[in-house]
């Protein structure tokens, strides 16, 4: 028995056959397209980023070195931070990181994907902190000479200075255990703890004398100038410390010498020139003082008039004490009687060597007010780290 099926039921299942089919590709076409969004966004969350390190490391026994980290991604989403080899987080594509030391040292990228990259750079040229190898602060270079015979460093200015090695770190003051003498200047203890991590310090290799640069008179370190005399040890204790801002002689200290170093710089000389620093053969003593580095004779590891020429005022005090003078009339009416109390207020400051009119050695003493002057006293420099 045969069923005859209305055209209008066909119809309808044609219609949900169709509906069904069109839902199926629709679904399928939809997992598809999610599928390969997933797998989009899976690779994109598997991007690392790139880090690239460079640094400066073109010139030998440099004082510093600065790297430079650049992070690129290929990751819409960009860079989050780079990690410092110190921990510090920057956050941005790039940084710089300043080193005093040689070593590994090792940058973190991290994109914002969570992803993250390690990568190291060897530094190998810093300057080892030694004798003999001496810094060069920044604006000088090397002149002429070794370590052992005088290592000469000169700036644009002409300013020539002369290194002073200390193989142990620890500076010489003959008048240490002398209770009549003082070092309390503040650029003496400054020296020690300088010399103390670099093993060395320079030294003027002239006398001082005047110079005028940008419209400031400032101290200078050159040769055939006449030296700066008549100055107090006041005034030399100031030019000589405002010498670091004229001559912009950025991280580093000029000032006038100190026990410290006159006697390191002595003591030093000895070990090269027999006696040097206790007797009167080889400085100016011809009565006329001369221009700088013009005494051949007295041109010792290549420091020049230490010995005569003309005296040179240093930090250091002699610790003069008050005095009381009774002085009578010839009367001896205890009413004509005078009594002086002289109180003393000023520092004496020591001046070292002997000068043109003056047979002294490198080792001498002698005290004098720190506000007077005199034609033949002057001053040198110190320059250090």
């Amino acid at each position: 028995m045969y069923y005859k099926i209305s055209p209008v039921i066909i119809a309808v299942l044609v219609v949900v056959v169709i509906c069904i089919a069109g839902l199926g590709i629709k679904l399928m076409t939809g997992n598809n397209k999610n599928n390969d969004k997933n797998q989009t966004e899976m690779n994109a969350s598997q991007i690392a980023p790139v880090l690239d390190l460079t640094s400066n490391t073109q010139d030998e026994n440099q004082e510093t070195v600065t790297i430079t980290a650049v992070a690129t991604t290929d990751d819409e989403a960009g860079i989050q931070s780079i990690t410092l080899p110190d921990g510090s987080v920057n956050r941005s594509d790039n940084a710089t990181y300043i080193v005093t030391e040689n070593g590994n040292y090792t940058f973190k990228v991290k994109g914002n994907n969570g992803q993250t990259t390690s990568l190291a750079i060897e530094v190998n040229n810093i300057r080892e902190a030694s004798a003999t190898s001496p810094y060069i602060p920044t604006g000088f270079s090397h002149k002429e000479g070794e370590t052992d015979s005088g290592y000469v460093i000169e700036d644009s200015y002409g300013n020539q200075f002369v290194w002073v090695p200390v193989e142990d770190g620890k500076l010489i003051r003959n008048t240490l255990l002398d209770t009549d003498y003082e070092e309390s200047n503040s650029t003496a203890s400054a020296l020690v703890n300088s010399v103390a991590q670099n093993y060395g310090f320079y030294i003027g290799r002239y006398e001082a004398s005047s110079c005028e640069i940008n419209g400031e008179t400032v101290a200078g370190s050159m040769e055939n100038k006449v030296p700066w005399v008549n100055v107090t040890c006041k005034e030399a204790i100031e030019v000589a410390s405002k010498a670091t801002s004229v001559f912009g002689y950025e991280g580093y200290q000029t000032a006038i010498m100190n026990s410290y170093a006159w006697d390191t710089t002595a003591n030093w000389l000895d070990k090269s020139f027999e006696n040097y620093s206790t007797s009167t053969n080889s400085g100016n003593y011809s009565g006329t003082i001369r221009s700088t580095g013009q005494t051949e004779t007295d041109r010792k590891n290549n420091i020049c008039d230490l010995a005569g020429n003309v005296r040179e005022w240093t930090t250091e005090i002699y610790k003069v004490k008050p005095t009381a003078t009774n002085t009578s009339s010839k009367n001896k009416n205890k009413n004509n009687t005078n009594t002086e109390v002289v109180s003393e207020t000023v520092n004496y400051r020591v001046v070292r060597g002997g000068s043109a009119n003056l047979n002294r050695t490198v080792s001498s003493h002698t005290g004098y007010k720190e506000n007077i002057s005199d034609p033949s006293w002057g001053f040198r420099m110190i320059l250090y780290k």
